[in-house]
């Protein structure tokens, strides 16, 4: 019995050992699997706040050297960082017509070639073209009244037809009333048919090219009365540039002349807009013109053959009725037959007259289209001559010299190069203008900065005698939410150069400090991770557990801060691995 609780006794150490020692080598384990935690205590006192920021040194003016035509560099007569004076030769160019000149050249030749395709194409005389040239052709109103008159006679002419038409079913009606003929009429009969059938196929015709013909008259229609409206808006602001420019030109006193210039200038923006308006009508009026032509001879055929099959149906009708008069109507049908004939005689000189007005409303639409065309052409053509004449005029030669005197901070341009019209070429600082560094920084920087404040500059190795003051803060256009610090520079400074500045020596006292590598920032905000111990039979445990907060202010390695903190935590500055908020961790000095 002894034995057997020995044994048990035994046992029961044996076991007690055991897991003493895995409780012992899991804890081990556990502690070297955590991630390695280096803390600080969050502490109170002072922290100097300095603003920095970098930039390069820039000109607060400068003059931009441009020129008003594309032309071509030949030489560049200065370099960077050279004094030049008023007069100095810049730059020297080919001597070349600019490409402006080249391409209203080029214009100018296009538009004298559609000048003379369009008269020719009009078949106008030389006293008519004279007339159009001289501004005497006839007025927009006259030309809206030709149409509108040629226009009522179709429409006249085509309500002839119709009642002309009424007449000879009336009568033909009446005929076949009193006809009781037995004759044979299959051959009459059988030739109606026929002539029905043909009718049908050719108003069939008809309609399917009335079908492709209206809405191509219809915009060639709209398309004229656009071009007439912008010819008429055209006219009228060339007549209103022309009343600026003599006001202009006969001005003499020099205050009101600049106000005249700037009516003229507006005036002239207002023609030449009206212009473009007119070329893309013209364009439009001249493309539907063409839609139109190419459509006008077949529907032009479709009516006539229309016209001719509907008289053969009326003529077959004729014959047949004859052929079943009888010898007891002989009187009667003798009388209808005479008006008929009459009024089928009658309807061909309406559907004549119909055909005679058409054609005379299409000569009437092509002779205005034609003058609006020629005169349109004709205006294009003299606009690009005077151009042309500018251009020439204004053409600046082969040499640009400088119009002041200072130091060239830039050249944009190398020999070989085109330049376009305002291109910058180069940049000279005048003499006797200030030199500014500038850089973004933060509304809260900002607030710690005055204008006047002098600037430490971290990175003048040379040993140069450079100063900085700053000169203004203004808000930075790129990010509304910063602002810019603008630093006046002095001394052995040139545009370029850069410089890394520091500005501020204002100390405070604060209760919250932490180091700054310990504040991290996610899409909540800017937080620290604290430590924060908990007994257990084996020993604390450490936890890291988020405290969201501010940033007051910070130096190079302590930053000020509010949030839900004591005083007296301790805070994770690094960590062997990232962590997450609640995460077990190991202290750096267990």
């Amino acid at each position: 019995m002894t034995d057997r609780k020995d044994k048990i006794k035994n046992i029961t150490i044996i076991f007690l050992l055991v897991m003493l020692i895995l409780t012992f080598f899991s804890n081990t384990i556990m502690n070297y699997s955590l991630v390695e935690v280096s803390t600080q205590q969050v502490t109170s006192g002072q922290i100097t706040s300095k603003v920095r920021g970098s930039g390069s040194v820039e000109a607060s003016e400068s003059y931009s050297v441009t020129i008003e035509e594309t032309r071509k560099i030949a030489t560049v007569n200065v370099k960077k960082d050279a004094e030049v004076a008023t007069g100095d030769l810049l730059f020297t160019l080919e001597d070349t017509d600019s490409d402006e000149l080249d391409a209203a050249k080029k214009s100018l030749n296009e538009a004298q070639a559609a000048y003379e395709s369009a008269v020719l194409t009009a078949g106008i005389t030389v006293a008519e073209r004279q007339s159009i040239e001289a501004g005497k052709g006839s007025s927009l109103t006259q030309k809206q009244n030709e149409i509108a008159a040629a226009n009522q006679r179709v429409k006249d002419a085509q309500a002839a037809v119709d009642a002309a038409q009424a007449s000879v079913d009336k009568i033909k009606a009446q005929i076949d009333a009193v006809s009781n003929s037995t004759a044979d009429t299959t051959a009459e009969e059988k030739a109606v048919l026929d002539a029905e059938k043909k009718n049908s196929e050719a108003q069939d015709s008809l309609t399917s090219a009335e079908s492709a013909y209206t809405p191509v008259k219809s915009a060639y229609d709209t398309a004229l009365s656009g071009l007439q409206s912008a010819q008429s808006a055209y006219d009228e602001a060339v007549a209103e540039y022309n009343a600026a420019k003599k006001a202009y030109n006969d001005e003499t006193d020099a205050t009101k002349k600049a106000s005249k210039k700037d009516a003229m200038d507006a005036a002239e923006l207002a023609m030449n807009k009206a212009k473009r308006q007119l070329d893309t009508a013209q364009s439009t009026f001249n493309t539907c013109q063409a839609n139109l032509n190419k459509v006008q001879g077949s529907y032009d055929s479709a009516k006539s053959a229309a016209t001719d099959s509907k008289n053969a149906l009326s003529n077959a009708n004729y014959n047949l009725s004859v052929k079943k008069l009888t010898g007891t109507n002989t009187a009667e049908a003798n009388n209808l037959q005479a008006q008929l004939n009459t009024a089928t005689a009658a309807l061909t000189d309406a559907n004549s007259a119909l055909t005679s007005a058409t054609n005379d409303q299409k000569k009437v639409t092509d002779k205005i289209s034609g003058e609006v065309t020629i005169a349109s052409a004709y205006k294009t053509m003299t606009d690009l001559q005077e151009e042309v004449a500018k251009l020439q005029a204004k053409s600046i030669g082969t040499e640009i010299t400088s119009p002041i005197s200072g130091t060239v901070t830039d050249i944009a341009v190398t020999a070989g190069t085109t330049v376009n019209a305002n291109d910058v070429m180069m940049t000279i600082q005048p003499e006797n203008k200030a030199y500014v560094l500038q850089f973004s920084v933060t509304e809260n920087q900002a607030k710690k900065v005055r204008v006047g404040d002098t600037a430490e500059i971290l990175n003048n190795w040379y040993g140069n005698d450079v100063s900085a003051v700053v000169s203004a803060i203004r808000k930075d256009p790129q990010n509304r939410s910063n602002s810019m610090i603008i630093c006046e520079m002095k001394g052995d400074v040139s545009v370029g150069d850069s410089y890394t500045l520091s500005i501020g020596e204002q100390s405070s006292n604060y209760d919250t400090i932490v180091p700054t590598s310990a504040i991290r920032e996610d899409s909540n905000g800017k937080f620290i991770l604290i430590i924060e111990s908990k007994s257990t039979p084996l020993g604390n445990r450490y936890y890291a557990r988020r405290v969201d907060v501010d940033v007051i202010t910070s130096d190079d390695t302590k930053s000020a801060v509010t949030g839900a903190l004591e005083g007296y935590e301790y805070v994770i500055t690094t960590t062997t691995k990232p962590i997450k908020e609640n995460e077990q961790v190991r202290l750096a000095s267990e």
